[in-house]
């Protein structure tokens, strides 16, 4: 059995960048892994860009019947996995040589650690509106994380103290999962377009410790084709961190309990200022995020219409 499962979901990739972040993984110093690369069924066509890996017996490419979605082809890629340490690499993005075998490492030391976050640079493709909130999250991080372990119950009252954002513990393709945690916490869910990562890290804060590891270990490519920039232009993901609070609530007792529920109602206002920031700048909202942020409304309409009444007495107040 190989020691990593690198599990790759394609969507329309680009040749260049695809051959690129091959390129990184086939330079790692641990080469004890199998590759799982399930795609998607679109126009694009990626099996002449992987022809030359295909002829290593690590690698299986797997065409999905039907567009799965994002969180629908990572559940896809891992149901053909076997290793015991799962790592998911993103058709565009570049780990640096030593990224698996650092984790391997991280592992044997932290025993009681089911995932860790691998710290990373941006590289910008595009010059993107995006680019200013990838540069804050590096800033963040730099100032509120330290390396090394943290108990996954204190990190998430911590993040949940600024409201889950940004995400801390990072993008799915600079996590690395124990299988185990994995099989505890279920599928990612497929009906979050953007903030599923996010949902799945909370799942696993509650059943597991976390490590970071501060040393850059690659860079995640930003560039307008990416499904986080189309998410974000869209505002599709606006609202998810509502269904994350709602599951989180339902699932914690106690102190914690309090601190979700306290952290839900300032995310609310947040949200609210958000949403009309975008309405201002004429910027679109999906109807899948109207409806969430609907159907929550109905259930506290309390919290939803003093959180509007905060938000419109402060630009009043502002003129």
């Amino acid at each position: 059995m190989p020691k990593v499962s690198v599990l790759i979901p394609l969507y329309k990739p680009n040749t260049e960048h695809l051959k690129e972040t091959l390129d990184s993984l086939m330079a790692q110093t641990e080469q004890d892994f199998e590759v799982i690369i399930c795609e998607e069924p679109t126009e694009v066509d990626a099996t002449p860009m992987l022809s030359e890996v295909l002829k290593d017996q690590r690698f299986q490419h797997h065409k999905n019947e039907n567009c799965l979605g994002i969180g629908g082809n990572w559940n896809q890629c891992f149901s053909y996995s076997k290793a015991p340490v799962i790592a998911c690499l993103f058709q565009d993005d570049l780990w640096s040589p030593d990224y698996l075998e650092t984790a391997l490492r991280l592992f044997e030391g932290y025993y009681t650690v089911g995932f860790i976050s691998m710290n990373h640079d941006y590289q910008y493709d595009d010059d993107l509106w995006t680019k200013e909130g990838y540069e804050k999250l590096k800033q963040i991080k730099e100032e509120v994380l330290s390396e090394g372990m943290w108990g996954g119950r204190d990190f998430l009252e911590r993040w949940l103290k600024r409201e889950m954002h940004p995400n801390l513990i990072g993008e799915p393709p600079f996590v690395v999962i124990k299988r185990e945690v994995m099989e505890e916490v279920g599928p990612f869910n497929e009906e979050m377009p953007q903030f599923l990562d996010v949902e799945y890290w909370l799942r696993c804060l509650l059943v597991t410790d976390w490590c970071y590891e501060e040393k850059k270990h690659g860079a995640f490519r930003v560039h307008g084709d990416a499904a986080s920039f189309r998410n974000n232009e869209s505002g599709q993901g606006l609202y998810d961190r509502l269904k994350c609070y709602e599951m989180l609530i339902s699932r914690v007792s106690g102190n914690l309990k309090r601190v979700a529920k306290e952290s839900r109602k300032r995310a609310v206002q947040s949200m609210a200022e958000k949403f009309l920031n975008r309405v201002e700048n004429k910027k679109g909202i999906s109807s899948q995020g109207s409806g969430q942020v609907f159907n929550f409304a109905l259930r506290h309409p309390l919290m939803v219409g003093t959180a509007g009444v905060k938000v419109l007495s402060k630009r009043l107040m502002r003129g």
